[in-house]
């Protein structure tokens, strides 16, 4: 039964006890209104004895169950003890004797009812003793009412009283022995159900561990399932990656591709390639960054060339943690909301030549570990390196070996293509054929080392103007060389090819503590403004060139327009014809050997006469 039901019960029981209480004052108090009973003391005791019944009323409603074991027996004892001192020392009329005996009934139901306490010694002790209270005020009662014959009326009273008391006590006695052994009996049965029980818990709790581990590498399984899937879509990328590599030898692209790859498996919030200059045969660094940010593309933009710096001082190949978990440790990238960053190396034989940085703003993105983003750059440096061979074979098969330029094979192979591609964009092309003035002198002069080196100055200058203006350098011949540029009118181009010549003149080249001054002779063409016929824009840069040969060298000769540019160059110096095939230009070719030492050195800065 719950305790709060308990309580209320009890609440409402006391309250019948206030009622009770109430009706056996009144009835002593009429007692004493007519007269009956004139000693006052037992209207004092029945008050006090109902008092000290309240108080301990109060007391157990108040400390909610919690009293001693003997709490109700001490109660009727108290009760009852008092009402027999009443009867003691004022006896009271028989009409006052009923109430205390239906108190004293009430207070031993009660005792038996209530109690707590159920051994027979304990049963046997408080019937006796409120047996002989109660026959204790009977026998004062009937004292003084039956003179004579009270002996006999006490002693009969008291039977009915003792056989009335005794009979509870036995019915109650008896009830709480059978209630007794219903109880052990139950009890046994409660002790093997519950051992029952414990089984069943052991049981159920071992189900539940089954049950735990069996979710648990369900857990484990569906874990490894998707670790295995994300491997083998890493490992699928990783083909794919390669297949490319193989297929292409072009390290920008390749580097573009890698990237986007990672952005599309693994969704960082960037990633960025550096490589060092002179990596693939690359003149300048490059740099690729891919980002869905802009904070981020600028930061890593302004950042990556410290972050390869820091890589490679640090000389090791192992990643290098710059975020960790919105840790910064390296002070790069803190102004974006990077939760993670680290840079990977990239290098050759333990060299680093680049770097690789992977940037997301998620918790704990690396906790899978970095060996597919290591894999991804094992394979683009694999790629490098086979580019870089790719690049010095195709270098060896389409550059001149002493200079550097194209050589004359691979222009034959291009210039078709180079022409078409002007047809199509209907773009102008401008052809120029460069010759170094004297150069047999020079060789015989100097020695052909010598001439190697003035042929490689040359070679440098023609370069250095058709990276500037996205055009060709060509080794025509042994020291010709081609400059083609498109885009470009004449004299676009006639002012490009003053600025070649000015170099070329300008520059002084010293060998074993010699000077060597060099000068060139230039014939240029121009399609549509001169050539009507692409194809004949070589042709007419040639014969211009050996114009300027025949007529004092050192000059730029406009084909069409040979008479204006000797002219313009060389006023004082006789014409001749201009060759009209190329036939005459070659028969020109023979020139006659002068002193090269005076003539060269007679003119060091201008045109040589």
């Amino acid at each position: 039964m719950p305790e709060e039901y308990k309580l209320n019960y009890m609440k409402r029981y006391f309250k019948l006890h206030r009622v009770f209480y109430a009706v056996l004052l009144s009835i002593v108090i009429i007692c004493k209104i007519l007269n009956l009973s004139p000693e006052p003391t037992t209207l004092a005791y029945y008050i006090i004895a109902i008092v000290l019944c309240e108080v301990m009323d109060e007391y157990f409603l108040w400390r909610q169950f919690a009293v001693p074991k003997a709490f109700f027996s001490v109660r009727a004892f108290l009760g009852i003890l008092l009402l027999s001192a009443g009867s003691v020392f004022g006896p009271p009329h028989p009409v006052e004797y009923f109430p205390f005996l239906l108190f004293c009934l009430l207070m031993v139901f009660e005792d038996m009812i209530l109690n707590d306490l159920f051994d027979d010694f304990g049963i046997f002790v408080r019937r006796v003793l409120y047996l002989l209270f109660i026959e204790i005020s009977l026998v004062f009662c009937l004292r003084n009412i039956f003179s004579g014959v009270w002996i006999v009326m006490d002693i009969l009273i008291g039977a009915v009283i003792v056989g009335m008391v005794y009979c509870m006590f036995h019915g109650f006695v008896d009830g709480i022995r059978l209630y007794e052994k219903r109880a052990t009996r139950a009890h046994f049965d409660y002790v093997n159900l519950e051992e029952e029980r414990n089984k069943l818990l052991v049981y159920q709790d071992r189900v539940e561990q089954v049950n735990s581990e069996i979710n648990y590498q369900k857990i484990n399984l569906v874990k490894a399932n998707q670790d295995l899937e994300n491997m083998n879509e890493e490992v699928r990328v990783l083909i794919d990656v390669m297949k490319f590599f193989s297929t292409n030898f072009d390290v920008p692209n390749n580097a573009r591709h890698m990237l986007e790859s990672i952005m599309d498996l693994k969704d960082p919030a960037a990633c960025g390639l550096y490589i060092a200059e002179n990596t693939y045969l690359n003149q300048d660094p490059f740099c690729e960054i891919m980002s869905s940010h802009d904070s981020y593309r600028s930061s890593m933009v302004r950042d990556m060339f410290s972050i390869f710096e820091k890589v490679r001082r640090r000389k090791s190949i192992d990643p290098m943690v710059l975020c960790d978990n919105n840790d910064f440790k390296e002070g790069v990238l803190s102004d974006t909301n990077a939760s993670n960053a680290v840079a990977f190396p990239a290098y050759v034989n333990d060299k680093i030549y680049g770097v690789m940085v992977v940037v997301s703003g998620n918790y704990d993105f690396f906790e899978k570990g970095y060996s597919f983003y290591e894999s991804c750059l094992v394979d683009f440096t694999a790629a490098v390196q086979s580019a870089k061979l790719y690049i010095q074979m195709k270098d060896m098969a389409t550059k001149d070996g002493l200079t550097g330029v194209y050589n004359r094979a691979y222009f034959n192979e291009i210039y078709p293509s180079i022409c078409a591609r002007c047809i199509v964009d209907e773009q102008s092309l401008s052809v120029a054929l460069l010759d170094i003035d004297k150069f047999k002198s020079i060789n015989d002069t100097y020695g052909h080392l010598a001439g190697d080196e003035v042929i490689r100055m040359v070679a440098s200058v023609d370069q250095k103007y058709a990276k500037m203006y996205d055009g060709y350098a060509v080794r025509y011949g042994g020291e010709e060389f081609l400059l083609i540029i498109s885009g470009k009118t004449v004299e676009e181009f006639r002012a490009i090819l003053q600025n070649v010549h000015d170099d070329i003149v300008s520059n002084i080249v010293k060998y074993e503590g010699e000077e060597i001054y060099v000068n060139s002779s230039i014939g240029m063409s121009n399609y549509p403004e001169i050539a009507n016929e692409i194809v004949d824009v070589l042709d007419q840069s040639d014969r211009a060139m050996y114009f300027s040969k025949e007529n004092g060298r050192g000059m730029i000769v406009i084909y069409g327009r040979e008479q204006e540019s000797l002219a313009t160059q060389n006023p004082e110096k006789e014409t001749k014809k201009a060759p009209k095939d190329k036939a005459k230009a070659s028969a020109s070719k023979e020139e006659k050997t002068e002193d090269f030492e005076n003539t060269q050195k007679k003119t060091p800065g201008g045109q040589t006469a």
